[in-house]
């Protein structure tokens, strides 16, 4: 068995270089390096390296001290296990999702696209696009692709909104993804225009927020002066990258009865109309 003893005094200068992880190691190597290593004094100087205010005092014992510098430590400085995701209890089977853009007030597409279609991707896009969108289509990332069976042109001069609500078959229920949102954003060189929208999520989860559904749509040259969407893209870079992270995503959503969603959207077109 190998000898690690070592001086006391050449430990005692040693130690207090170490970062926390070596010197929780330097705890498994002999009972000596233990009882050394577990001085408070040690682990005082690395929560004061890493939180101050715990070795500070306010007419109270500072929490380092009323509870130990080493528990202190380590109760926060644990490495963290990835829990796996759960199984969805949704599947894209159960959903669809209806897509409406507009140019000022005239709708130029309008679809709705069965949720097993969304997972396929484009492999057959038009003759002419450029080699950025080539290299996009062939990539790998996640996305979420609505192909555009009849591409319609459009002017980004003109004031373009995109709305995208999704539809539980099982239970009839809808949420909105994206609610009338303009293209902020146009990646000229990329062919590409970019929408987003802030999801609306159940008042069962009061503590997410602020995830983003990015929509993008998919461009090649039409006639002059005009861009010709052959896709639509959506994604949620932000929170989920996979299947199983975007049927989790949707299951928190601030799902709405069907009929009274279509109660108040037809209310709301009278209303513009007027």
């Amino acid at each position: 068995m190998p000898d690690f003893s070592c001086p006391a005094e050449v430990l005692k200068v040693v130690f207090p270089l170490l970062n926390g992880a070596d010197l929780a190691a330097c705890m498994c190597v002999s009972k000596q390096w233990h009882q050394l290593s577990r001085d408070d004094y040690l682990w005082k100087k690395l929560c004061a390296q890493k939180w101050p205010s715990t070795c500070q005092s306010r007419g109270s014992l500072p929490i380092g001290e009323s509870r130990g510098y080493y528990k202190l430590f380590t109760s926060f400085v644990r490495k963290q296990r990835k829990r796996p995701m759960p199984a969805p209890k949704l599947s894209f089977e159960d959903l669809e999702f209806y897509v409406d853009i507009w140019v000022g007030s005239s709708s130029v597409y309008s679809a709705v696209v069965p949720g097993p279609v969304v997972r396929s991707r484009i492999y057959n896009p038009p003759d002419g696009i450029c080699e950025a969108m080539q290299l996009h289509l062939a990539s790998q990332t996640y996305k979420m692709t609505i192909p555009v069976q009849k591409g319609f042109e459009i002017c980004f001069s003109e004031d373009i909104h995109v709305s995208l609500l999704v539809r539980r078959r099982d239970d009839e229920r809808v949420a909105c993804i994206i609610d009338k949102s303009g293209f902020d954003y146009v990646d000229g060189p990329g062919y590409r225009a970019h929408a987003y929208d802030y999801l609306q999520i159940s008042p069962l989860f009061p503590f997410v927020s602020e995830i983003r559904a990015w929509l993008a749509l998919l461009l090649v040259d039409g006639k002059v002066g005009q861009l010709e969407v052959f896709g639509i893209e959506v994604d949620f870079t932000d929170a989920a990258n996979d299947d199983s992270e975007v049927l989790c995503l949707f299951e928190i959503l601030d799902w709405n009865m069907w009929w009274c969603s279509t109660s108040v959207m037809r209310m709301a077109r009278c209303l513009e109309s007027h």
